[in-house]
Protein backbone atom coordinates (compact mmCIF):
# COMPACT_ATOMS: atom_id res chain seq x y z
CA UNK A 1 0.00 0.00 0.00
CA UNK A 2 2.88 2.47 0.79
CA UNK A 3 4.79 2.09 -3.07
CA UNK A 4 0.79 2.29 -4.42
CA UNK A 5 0.72 5.43 -2.43
CA UNK A 6 4.12 6.86 -3.43
CA UNK A 7 3.02 6.20 -6.76
CA UNK A 8 0.22 8.11 -6.77
CA UNK A 9 1.86 10.72 -5.73
CA UNK A 10 4.19 10.90 -8.50
CA UNK A 11 1.06 10.94 -11.12
CA UNK A 12 -0.41 13.41 -9.47
CA UNK A 13 3.01 15.48 -9.06
CA UNK A 14 3.55 14.99 -12.60
CA UNK A 15 -0.04 17.49 -13.52
CA UNK A 16 1.68 20.33 -11.47
CA UNK A 17 3.23 22.04 -14.36
CA UNK A 18 0.98 23.31 -17.42
CA UNK A 19 4.11 24.66 -19.06
CA UNK A 20 7.72 24.63 -18.25
CA UNK A 21 11.20 25.18 -19.73
CA UNK A 22 11.87 21.86 -19.36
CA UNK A 23 11.26 18.22 -18.63
CA UNK A 24 11.50 18.42 -14.43
CA UNK A 25 11.43 15.84 -12.30
CA UNK A 26 8.25 15.83 -10.30
CA UNK A 27 7.75 16.42 -6.35
CA UNK A 28 6.78 14.33 -4.14
CA UNK A 29 3.60 16.38 -2.50
CA UNK A 30 2.24 15.06 1.04
CA UNK A 31 -1.05 14.55 1.26
CA UNK A 32 -4.44 16.37 3.35
CA UNK A 33 -7.10 13.85 4.50
CA UNK A 34 -10.51 15.21 3.87
CA UNK A 35 -12.80 11.77 4.85
CA UNK A 36 -12.26 8.83 2.41
CA UNK A 37 -10.34 11.20 0.10
CA UNK A 38 -6.59 12.94 -0.08
CA UNK A 39 -5.86 16.51 -1.54
CA UNK A 40 -2.89 17.22 -3.15
CA UNK A 41 -2.06 21.37 -2.96
CA UNK A 42 0.97 22.14 -5.40
CA UNK A 43 2.25 25.57 -6.75
CA UNK A 44 4.90 26.38 -9.58
CA UNK A 45 6.88 29.71 -10.06
CA UNK A 46 8.43 30.38 -14.05
CA UNK A 47 10.26 33.68 -14.27
CA UNK A 48 12.68 34.68 -16.62
CA UNK A 49 13.64 36.15 -20.39
CA UNK A 50 12.18 35.72 -23.84
CA UNK A 51 13.85 37.88 -26.59
CA UNK A 52 11.25 37.69 -29.10
CA UNK A 53 7.85 37.13 -27.79
CA UNK A 54 5.94 37.35 -30.83
CA UNK A 55 7.96 35.21 -32.83
CA UNK A 56 8.63 37.94 -35.41
CA UNK A 57 11.62 37.85 -38.28
CA UNK A 58 11.83 41.52 -38.11
CA UNK A 59 11.47 44.07 -35.10
CA UNK A 60 11.60 41.66 -32.42
CA UNK A 61 9.95 42.29 -29.14
CA UNK A 62 11.49 41.35 -26.00
CA UNK A 63 10.03 41.10 -22.65
CA UNK A 64 10.47 39.37 -19.05
CA UNK A 65 7.84 36.91 -18.37
CA UNK A 66 6.49 35.67 -15.04
CA UNK A 67 4.25 31.89 -15.00
CA UNK A 68 2.22 31.48 -11.59
CA UNK A 69 0.47 27.65 -11.72
CA UNK A 70 -1.23 27.05 -8.20
CA UNK A 71 -2.83 23.25 -8.58
CA UNK A 72 -5.12 21.02 -6.51
CA UNK A 73 -5.31 17.23 -6.64
CA UNK A 74 -8.14 15.55 -5.42
CA UNK A 75 -7.99 11.70 -4.92
CA UNK A 76 -10.40 9.00 -3.75
CA UNK A 77 -10.45 5.43 -4.34
CA UNK A 78 -11.68 2.07 -3.44
CA UNK A 79 -11.14 -1.33 -4.30
CA UNK A 80 -11.76 -1.33 -7.91
CA UNK A 81 -12.04 2.28 -8.39
CA UNK A 82 -9.31 5.30 -8.49
CA UNK A 83 -10.86 8.94 -9.32
CA UNK A 84 -8.82 12.00 -9.49
CA UNK A 85 -9.86 15.43 -10.25
CA UNK A 86 -7.20 18.35 -11.08
CA UNK A 87 -7.72 21.81 -11.88
CA UNK A 88 -4.91 23.95 -12.69
CA UNK A 89 -4.86 27.60 -12.88
CA UNK A 90 -1.86 29.47 -14.91
CA UNK A 91 -1.27 33.57 -15.26
CA UNK A 92 0.69 34.64 -17.54
CA UNK A 93 2.35 38.03 -17.10
CA UNK A 94 5.12 39.23 -20.15
CA UNK A 95 6.25 42.37 -18.07
CA UNK A 96 6.96 44.65 -21.30
CA UNK A 97 3.73 43.57 -23.14
CA UNK A 98 0.58 43.63 -20.87
CA UNK A 99 -1.88 43.02 -23.90
CA UNK A 100 -0.62 39.74 -24.05
CA UNK A 101 -0.85 38.90 -20.32
CA UNK A 102 -2.92 35.73 -19.64
CA UNK A 103 -4.98 33.22 -17.56
CA UNK A 104 -5.47 29.58 -18.14
CA UNK A 105 -7.92 27.00 -16.40
CA UNK A 106 -7.50 23.32 -16.97
CA UNK A 107 -10.19 21.07 -14.81
CA UNK A 108 -9.34 17.56 -15.70
CA UNK A 109 -11.13 14.50 -13.83
CA UNK A 110 -10.00 10.55 -14.81
CA UNK A 111 -11.68 7.66 -13.95
CA UNK A 112 -9.94 4.12 -13.31
CA UNK A 113 -12.13 1.31 -12.77
CA UNK A 114 -11.12 -2.40 -12.55
CA UNK A 115 -13.97 -4.73 -13.14
CA UNK A 116 -12.07 -8.17 -12.96
CA UNK A 117 -8.55 -9.19 -14.00
CA UNK A 118 -9.52 -9.13 -17.42
CA UNK A 119 -11.96 -6.24 -17.76
CA UNK A 120 -10.83 -2.32 -17.43
CA UNK A 121 -12.61 1.51 -18.01
CA UNK A 122 -10.29 4.34 -17.84
CA UNK A 123 -12.39 7.30 -18.57
CA UNK A 124 -10.92 11.12 -18.49
CA UNK A 125 -12.77 14.57 -19.06
CA UNK A 126 -12.00 17.70 -19.14
CA UNK A 127 -12.65 21.49 -19.36
CA UNK A 128 -10.12 24.07 -20.45
CA UNK A 129 -9.92 27.54 -20.72
CA UNK A 130 -6.83 28.47 -22.99
CA UNK A 131 -4.74 31.29 -24.95
CA UNK A 132 -2.54 30.99 -28.34
CA UNK A 133 -0.04 33.43 -27.99
CA UNK A 134 0.42 36.11 -30.36
CA UNK A 135 2.68 34.75 -33.22
CA UNK A 136 2.45 30.95 -32.41
CA UNK A 137 2.23 29.79 -36.02
CA UNK A 138 1.60 26.42 -34.48
CA UNK A 139 -0.92 27.81 -32.77
CA UNK A 140 -2.05 29.86 -35.78
CA UNK A 141 -2.43 33.12 -33.77
CA UNK A 142 -0.97 36.31 -35.62
CA UNK A 143 0.27 39.61 -34.52
CA UNK A 144 -2.42 41.21 -36.24
CA UNK A 145 -4.37 41.03 -33.17
CA UNK A 146 -3.91 42.87 -30.55
CA UNK A 147 -3.76 40.18 -27.65
CA UNK A 148 -3.63 36.18 -27.35
CA UNK A 149 -6.61 34.14 -29.08
CA UNK A 150 -8.58 32.89 -26.42
CA UNK A 151 -10.63 29.21 -26.77
CA UNK A 152 -13.02 27.18 -24.79
CA UNK A 153 -12.02 23.20 -25.45
CA UNK A 154 -14.25 20.78 -23.77
CA UNK A 155 -12.87 16.87 -24.12
CA UNK A 156 -13.92 13.43 -23.55
CA UNK A 157 -12.32 9.93 -24.34
CA UNK A 158 -12.51 6.49 -22.68
CA UNK A 159 -11.17 3.32 -22.95
CA UNK A 160 -12.17 -0.21 -22.36
CA UNK A 161 -9.37 -2.85 -22.30
CA UNK A 162 -10.20 -6.45 -22.34
CA UNK A 163 -7.41 -9.31 -21.46
CA UNK A 164 -5.05 -9.50 -17.89
CA UNK A 165 -1.60 -8.03 -18.01
CA UNK A 166 0.21 -11.29 -18.14
CA UNK A 167 -2.62 -12.29 -21.23
CA UNK A 168 -1.91 -13.38 -24.68
CA UNK A 169 -3.47 -11.16 -26.29
CA UNK A 170 -5.32 -7.49 -25.13
CA UNK A 171 -7.68 -5.52 -27.25
CA UNK A 172 -8.46 -1.94 -26.44
CA UNK A 173 -11.46 0.08 -27.26
CA UNK A 174 -10.83 3.68 -27.62
CA UNK A 175 -13.22 6.65 -28.02
CA UNK A 176 -13.09 10.51 -27.52
CA UNK A 177 -15.02 13.63 -28.53
CA UNK A 178 -13.59 17.39 -28.11
CA UNK A 179 -15.05 20.83 -29.15
CA UNK A 180 -13.08 23.72 -29.27
CA UNK A 181 -14.24 27.00 -29.72
CA UNK A 182 -12.41 30.47 -29.74
CA UNK A 183 -14.25 33.40 -27.60
CA UNK A 184 -12.42 36.90 -29.36
CA UNK A 185 -11.56 38.20 -32.73
CA UNK A 186 -14.62 36.02 -33.71
CA UNK A 187 -13.73 38.05 -37.31
CA UNK A 188 -10.53 36.14 -37.23
CA UNK A 189 -11.31 32.34 -35.13
CA UNK A 190 -14.90 31.73 -36.41
CA UNK A 191 -13.35 29.55 -39.38
CA UNK A 192 -11.23 27.73 -36.52
CA UNK A 193 -14.11 26.35 -34.41
CA UNK A 194 -14.66 22.32 -34.77
CA UNK A 195 -15.95 19.38 -33.61
CA UNK A 196 -13.86 16.18 -33.37
CA UNK A 197 -15.05 12.64 -32.90
CA UNK A 198 -12.41 9.51 -32.49
CA UNK A 199 -12.69 5.78 -32.38
CA UNK A 200 -9.62 3.42 -32.38
CA UNK A 201 -9.01 0.11 -31.57
CA UNK A 202 -5.57 -1.71 -30.73
CA UNK A 203 -4.89 -5.13 -30.37
CA UNK A 204 -1.50 -6.74 -28.41
CA UNK A 205 -0.51 -10.10 -29.00
CA UNK A 206 2.51 -11.16 -26.51
CA UNK A 207 5.26 -12.82 -28.14
CA UNK A 208 7.63 -13.12 -25.38
CA UNK A 209 7.24 -12.30 -21.96
CA UNK A 210 8.45 -8.54 -22.44
CA UNK A 211 7.76 -8.25 -26.18
CA UNK A 212 4.71 -7.56 -27.87
CA UNK A 213 3.03 -7.50 -31.27
CA UNK A 214 0.78 -4.38 -31.95
CA UNK A 215 -1.75 -3.53 -34.48
CA UNK A 216 -3.73 -0.11 -34.32
CA UNK A 217 -6.83 1.58 -36.16
CA UNK A 218 -7.93 4.82 -35.01
CA UNK A 219 -10.86 7.00 -37.17
CA UNK A 220 -11.02 10.77 -36.67
CA UNK A 221 -14.04 13.23 -37.89
CA UNK A 222 -13.42 16.36 -38.23
CA UNK A 223 -16.15 19.02 -38.41
CA UNK A 224 -16.24 23.01 -38.68
CA UNK A 225 -18.25 25.34 -37.99
CA UNK A 226 -18.00 27.84 -40.42
CA UNK A 227 -14.73 26.41 -42.73
CA UNK A 228 -15.27 23.96 -45.90
CA UNK A 229 -12.51 21.80 -44.18
CA UNK A 230 -15.07 19.16 -42.33
CA UNK A 231 -13.36 15.57 -42.99
CA UNK A 232 -12.54 12.16 -41.80
CA UNK A 233 -9.37 10.97 -40.83
CA UNK A 234 -8.11 6.99 -40.49
CA UNK A 235 -4.61 5.88 -39.55
CA UNK A 236 -3.38 1.84 -39.85
CA UNK A 237 -0.67 0.51 -37.87
CA UNK A 238 0.96 -2.07 -36.94
CA UNK A 239 4.16 -2.45 -34.51
CA UNK A 240 5.92 -3.75 -31.71
CA UNK A 241 6.44 -2.58 -28.22
CA UNK A 242 9.07 -4.00 -25.66
CA UNK A 243 10.39 -3.78 -22.30
CA UNK A 244 13.54 -3.60 -20.99
CA UNK A 245 15.24 -5.44 -23.17
CA UNK A 246 19.17 -5.10 -23.49
CA UNK A 247 18.25 -2.30 -21.43
CA UNK A 248 16.09 -0.33 -23.58
CA UNK A 249 12.14 0.26 -23.79
CA UNK A 250 9.77 1.50 -26.72
CA UNK A 251 7.30 1.12 -29.41
CA UNK A 252 7.68 1.33 -33.41
CA UNK A 253 4.21 1.96 -35.55
CA UNK A 254 4.69 2.05 -39.28
CA UNK A 255 1.35 1.93 -41.24
CA UNK A 256 -0.61 4.06 -43.63
CA UNK A 257 -2.83 7.29 -42.94
CA UNK A 258 -5.60 9.25 -45.29
CA UNK A 259 -7.22 12.13 -44.78
CA UNK A 260 -10.80 12.54 -47.32
CA UNK A 261 -12.32 16.11 -46.93
CA UNK A 262 -16.63 16.34 -47.64
CA UNK A 263 -15.82 19.09 -50.06
CA UNK A 264 -14.66 18.00 -53.34
CA UNK A 265 -12.70 21.11 -54.15
CA UNK A 266 -9.81 20.30 -51.49
CA UNK A 267 -7.29 17.50 -52.62
CA UNK A 268 -7.60 14.00 -50.40
CA UNK A 269 -4.03 13.29 -49.39
CA UNK A 270 -2.61 9.83 -48.21
CA UNK A 271 0.62 8.09 -47.37
CA UNK A 272 3.18 6.41 -44.71
CA UNK A 273 2.72 7.46 -41.08
CA UNK A 274 4.46 6.33 -37.94
CA UNK A 275 5.18 6.51 -34.43
CA UNK A 276 8.23 6.03 -32.52
CA UNK A 277 9.45 6.08 -29.17
CA UNK A 278 12.22 4.07 -27.70
CA UNK A 279 14.04 4.88 -24.28
CA UNK A 280 17.72 3.96 -23.78
CA UNK A 281 19.45 3.27 -20.03
CA UNK A 282 23.34 2.59 -20.52
CA UNK A 283 23.09 3.41 -16.52
CA UNK A 284 20.67 3.58 -14.01
CA UNK A 285 21.14 7.20 -13.79
CA UNK A 286 20.98 8.43 -17.50
CA UNK A 287 18.68 7.59 -20.31
CA UNK A 288 18.52 8.74 -23.65
CA UNK A 289 14.95 9.17 -25.45
CA UNK A 290 14.60 8.85 -29.32
CA UNK A 291 11.36 9.89 -30.67
CA UNK A 292 9.81 10.32 -33.95
CA UNK A 293 6.08 10.62 -35.84
CA UNK A 294 4.13 11.34 -38.83
CA UNK A 295 0.16 12.16 -39.05
CA UNK A 296 -2.00 14.59 -41.00
CA UNK A 297 -3.04 17.59 -38.77
CA UNK A 298 -5.47 20.53 -38.82
CA UNK A 299 -3.96 23.37 -40.41
CA UNK A 300 -4.37 26.67 -38.38
CA UNK A 301 -3.87 28.88 -41.27
CA UNK A 302 -6.42 28.76 -45.10
CA UNK A 303 -4.14 26.16 -45.96
CA UNK A 304 -6.48 22.61 -46.17
CA UNK A 305 -4.01 20.51 -43.79
CA UNK A 306 -0.53 20.08 -42.60
CA UNK A 307 1.42 17.09 -43.05
CA UNK A 308 3.73 17.04 -39.67
CA UNK A 309 6.63 15.16 -39.03
CA UNK A 310 9.12 15.45 -35.86
CA UNK A 311 12.44 13.99 -34.53
CA UNK A 312 13.46 14.34 -30.86
CA UNK A 313 16.25 13.38 -28.87
CA UNK A 314 16.18 13.97 -25.20
CA UNK A 315 19.14 12.59 -22.53
CA UNK A 316 18.32 12.57 -19.06
CA UNK A 317 21.10 12.21 -16.69
CA UNK A 318 21.46 12.51 -12.69
CA UNK A 319 25.04 14.23 -11.57
CA UNK A 320 24.03 13.26 -8.04
CA UNK A 321 20.56 12.22 -6.76
CA UNK A 322 19.26 15.07 -6.64
CA UNK A 323 20.85 17.26 -9.41
CA UNK A 324 19.60 15.90 -13.10
CA UNK A 325 20.46 17.99 -16.73
CA UNK A 326 18.28 17.78 -19.31
CA UNK A 327 19.74 18.17 -23.22
CA UNK A 328 17.17 17.45 -26.29
CA UNK A 329 16.45 18.51 -29.85
CA UNK A 330 13.98 18.55 -31.79
CA UNK A 331 12.88 19.02 -35.41
CA UNK A 332 9.57 19.61 -36.89
CA UNK A 333 9.13 20.45 -40.68
CA UNK A 334 5.64 21.32 -41.64
CA UNK A 335 4.30 21.08 -45.14
CA UNK A 336 0.87 22.65 -45.85
CA UNK A 337 -1.71 21.27 -47.60
CA UNK A 338 -3.06 23.20 -50.75
CA UNK A 339 0.23 25.57 -50.52
CA UNK A 340 3.78 25.87 -51.26
CA UNK A 341 4.61 26.27 -47.49
CA UNK A 342 6.87 24.32 -45.58
CA UNK A 343 7.97 25.29 -42.19
CA UNK A 344 11.26 23.59 -40.76
CA UNK A 345 11.63 24.28 -37.16
CA UNK A 346 14.49 23.21 -35.23
CA UNK A 347 14.26 23.65 -31.13
CA UNK A 348 17.47 23.08 -28.53
CA UNK A 349 16.78 22.88 -24.82
CA UNK A 350 19.37 22.89 -22.24
CA UNK A 351 18.28 22.19 -18.35
CA UNK A 352 19.30 21.68 -14.99
CA UNK A 353 17.16 20.62 -11.93
CA UNK A 354 18.00 20.47 -8.40
CA UNK A 355 15.58 18.47 -6.06
CA UNK A 356 16.59 20.50 -3.28
CA UNK A 357 13.43 18.57 -0.88
CA UNK A 358 10.97 15.93 -1.15
CA UNK A 359 8.78 18.71 -1.67
CA UNK A 360 11.27 21.47 -3.35
CA UNK A 361 12.48 21.66 -7.03
CA UNK A 362 14.48 24.25 -8.62
CA UNK A 363 15.36 24.17 -12.07
CA UNK A 364 16.47 26.73 -15.00
CA UNK A 365 16.24 25.93 -18.72
CA UNK A 366 17.71 27.87 -21.57
CA UNK A 367 15.72 27.45 -25.28
CA UNK A 368 16.71 28.48 -28.43
CA UNK A 369 14.23 28.36 -31.70
CA UNK A 370 14.85 28.61 -34.64
CA UNK A 371 12.12 28.37 -37.63
CA UNK A 372 12.71 28.45 -41.43
CA UNK A 373 10.06 29.22 -43.62
CA UNK A 374 9.69 29.61 -47.60
CA UNK A 375 6.45 32.24 -46.80
CA UNK A 376 7.53 35.27 -46.75
CA UNK A 377 7.84 36.83 -42.93
CA UNK A 378 7.22 33.59 -41.35
CA UNK A 379 10.86 32.48 -40.41
CA UNK A 380 12.06 33.26 -36.63
CA UNK A 381 14.38 32.79 -34.21
CA UNK A 382 13.80 33.35 -30.57
CA UNK A 383 15.59 32.54 -26.88
CA UNK A 384 14.30 31.57 -23.63
CA UNK A 385 15.64 31.58 -20.40
CA UNK A 386 13.55 30.51 -17.31
CA UNK A 387 13.99 29.38 -13.94
CA UNK A 388 11.36 27.30 -12.19
CA UNK A 389 10.50 26.29 -8.77
CA UNK A 390 7.83 23.82 -7.53
CA UNK A 391 6.46 23.28 -4.27
CA UNK A 392 3.97 21.39 -2.51
CA UNK A 393 3.03 20.31 1.23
Amino acid sequence: MEQSEKLKQHVIAGLILVSAPFSVSAIEPAAIPIGEMRLYPSLSYITGHDDNILATETDKKSSWITRINPNIALQAETENMQVRINYAIEKGILHSSSQDNYLDHNLTTTANIIGNSRNRIDLEASIIKGHEARGDENGGATSITSAPLEFDLNSAKGTYTFGGKEAKGRVLFNAGYQDKKFTNFRSITDTRDYDQSDLGMVFKYKITAKTSAVATVTRSKIDYDQSNRDSTKQRYLLGASWEATAKTTGSIDIGWSDKDFKDPSLSDVDGGTWNADITWSPKTYSTINFSTGQDFGESTTADAYIDATNYAVNWDHYWKDDLKSVVSYTTSIDDFGNSDRKDTTNTFVLGLNHELKRWLNFGVGYTHTDSDSNLAGSSFKKNTLLFTVQASL
